[in-house]
């Protein structure tokens, strides 16, 4: 299957393989698949984070309120909110704090989301409430269903991509792959490599924190600090270890 040929599969079956119930954004438009857009590059380094984030605009002095899908996981292509010229934190966070301390370009990634539809988590909702739509439904919760139900769509990606990294955001993402529980999987983000047979060969796993724990810079939180210190320093020696091995 060419990547064209799994874009276009994915963009038109994904939802109802994974009975996902259909939801529309504030002003009518549809939650559609977001495919993975940057894929041209074979034999390199795939990055596979939660779900995709949406457009956020500010609407009757409510910001952040989310419109229309990304153009693609972690896209970092500018619009206007409402309010200001924005991008999508997530897409910055991840080329700023986690390729460049790995030492990886964007150009040398297939990026992709394991589950591939925005989720509404209830701050949205409430932001939709207060905003008159009350149909609006809660659907963050029911991420790990909908993320068992799409690793047969991220395997036909690992075997078109044939990546010698597979780099995991998130204990949710890890959890789901790895096949093991959360708490087992937040053990992983450690920066080395984990190996794991996937289709027809092993692949090579490291574990990272997503970019939205990165973010958060609150007291409470250390992993803004492991990474800078332990977990970066240890992805980007397992990168370029693997980089320099020939693949198959």
């Amino acid at each position: 299957m060419t990547i064209y040929q799994y874009q276009k599969k994915c963009y038109k079956e994904y939802k109802e393989s994974i009975k996902f119930s259909e939801q529309t954004y504030l002003y009518g438009n549809p939650v559609n698949t977001v495919v993975p857009m940057m894929a041209a590059t074979i034999g390199k380094v795939m990055v596979v984070g939660s779900f995709p984030s949406a457009k956020l605009y500010f609407v009757n002095d409510i910001p952040d309120v989310p419109l229309y899908d990304s153009n693609a996981p972690f896209s970092t292509e500018p619009y206007f909110d409402g309010s200001r010229v924005r991008t999508s934190a997530m897409g910055q966070a991840l080329d700023e704090m986690i390729l460049e301390s790995i030492g990886v370009t964007r150009e040398e990634c297939w990026l992709t989301s394991l589950v591939k539809v925005f989720l509404f988590d209830e701050d949205h909702v409430k932001k939709y409430h207060r905003l008159g739509r009350k149909d609006i439904q809660e659907n963050r919760s029911k991420f790990m269903d909908y993320a068992n139900r799409s690793i047969t769509w991220l395997r036909q990606e690992i075997e078109i991509a044939n990546p010698y990294v597979i780099i995991l955001l998130g204990a949710e993402v890890v959890s789901s792959l790895l096949l093991v529980s959360q708490e087992e999987a937040r053990d992983y983000m450690t920066g080395e490599v984990i190996e794991k047979k996937i289709i027809w060969k092993n692949s090579h796993f490291i574990c990272l924190p997503p970019p939205a724990l990165l973010l958060d810079r609150s007291p409470r939180n250390p992993w803004p600090r492991k990474f800078a210190i332990n977990i970066g320093p240890k992805a980007l020696k397992e990168v370029e270890r693997l980089k320099s091995q020939p693949t198959i």
